[in-house]
């Protein structure tokens, strides 16, 4: 930033005795004329920032008529709505506009999962005896191409790990499901009672136990591939990062990276709060907690490359194609942008007053939106107001 000092003014005036009048006076103005001009003609020194953008603006609302929604998925194809009373719809991602509406034949219990050219959805199904079934659809045109059955359960959690899809109920061993049709599906053996799901990949499952390890099975034999030390608090989340490396979060604050392969801890780092959000990318691991920071940690040592204040605690977040982290805060009626590469906010978009984005509801849309699942529906925002118009 430019800067103006007069300190060798306040030299020569003591020394020379310089007064404010005559030709002095003139000398000085002519000074600082100058500098004002430069001032005003760079941009960014005072007002906007030159690398700060206009904030988000509302294009479009989906706000559901069946009761309620209860999943949210979205892909280049579009945003897909799984709603109360068993439907699915699949909404344009730029203008929100229905494509298709499907009934699935009960009511809609895990997340919604987009996987190829599928959409995958557990229900459970409205009958005298109630079964749960994972439902395979169509992407393009909601078709219900396959449906699987499974144990019955009060809720599911559905994974993509490469070609293959996991299913994981609430209180028993996740089920691994092959793209090929008519195969069967195969039971994660390394799975035990108060085990919970952590993460997928090509060949892996990574499992956290009660007491705090955490299990790597294989997911075609179901075998325990490795089981790494106790943690401090249980795991609540965790990554898989490209150089084979698990990095988990835990309840009580720590962020602990493990190699998968040998045995041995690689590094540990401590924040104050919560572990809610983790992220690997390009050598770093995005981490946000419940002590009001996200970090930028090196995926190698666990060093601290930035650190950024939030205004309150995170509670969910994104990492977005554009080079931002997209982080909602409890209590803020607005998303933050933050750039990735300083850790300072570069954007927002505004929310309505009281109004939440819900867990996992931050997605990319088409042409640069934002798409997000609040309290208030389905919205889309895009930057500069470059909102398509609905036809």
């Amino acid at each position: 930033m430019l800067k103006f000092s007069f300190s060798k003014y306040r030299g020569r005036m003591a020394s020379d005795n310089y007064s404010f009048r005559g030709p002095h006076i003139s000398i000085l103005f002519r000074h600082l004329l100058t500098v004002a001009l430069a001032v005003s003609l760079v941009p960014g020194i005072f007002g906007q920032q030159s690398g700060e953008q206009t904030p988000y603006t509302l294009c479009s609302t989906d706000v559901s008529g069946s009761g309620g929604i209860v999943a949210v998925a979205a892909s280049a194809s579009g945003v897909a709505v799984g709603e109360k009373g068993g439907r699915i719809r699949l909404l344009g991602g730029d203008t929100l506009e229905a494509v298709w509406s499907a009934e699935v034949g009960g009511e809609v219990v895990s997340n919604l999962l987009i996987a190829g050219n599928f959409l995958y959805a557990v229900v459970n199904t409205a009958s005298s005896e109630p079964s749960s079934k994972l439902r395979v659809l169509s992407l393009e045109t909601g078709l219900i191409r396959r449906t699987h059955e499974l144990a019955s359960d009060r809720s599911f959690f559905l994974a993509s790990a490469g070609g293959a899809v996991v299913s994981v109920p609430a209180s028993s061993a996740p089920v691994v499901f092959s793209p090929i049709e008519g195969s069967k599906p195969a039971v994660v053996g390394a799975w035990s009672e108060g085990d919970s799901f952590l993460f997928a990949d090509n060949e892996r499952v990574l499992l956290a136990s009660a007491n705090g390890r955490a299990k790597l099975a294989s997911l075609q034999t179901g075998a325990i591939l490795s089981e790494k030390a106790g943690s401090d608090g249980k795991v609540a989340i965790a990554v898989v990062t490209a150089d084979g490396r698990s990095v988990v979060g835990t309840e009580s604050g720590e962020i602990r990276a493990e190699a998968i392969e040998a045995n041995g801890r690689f590094w540990t780092f401590k924040t104050g709060g919560a572990v809610v959000y983790l992220k690997s990318y390009d050598g770093k691991i995005l981490a946000a907690s419940n002590d009001n920071f996200l970090y930028l940690l090196s995926e190698d040592s666990g060093r601290v490359i930035w650190r950024s204040r939030l205004p309150g605690r995170p509670s969910t977040g994104a990492l977005l194609t554009t080079g931002s982290a997209a982080v909602a805060v409890l209590g803020e009626e607005r998303l933050l942008l933050i750039d990735i590469s300083s850790g300072k906010v570069s954007n927002t978009v505004a929310l309505e007053a009281d109004e939440e984005i819900q867990p996992g509801g931050i997605f990319e849309g088409i042409g640069g939106k934002l798409v997000l699942h609040t309290t208030r529906g389905i919205k889309a925002f895009a930057a500069n107001g470059s909102c398509r118009k609905q036809n």
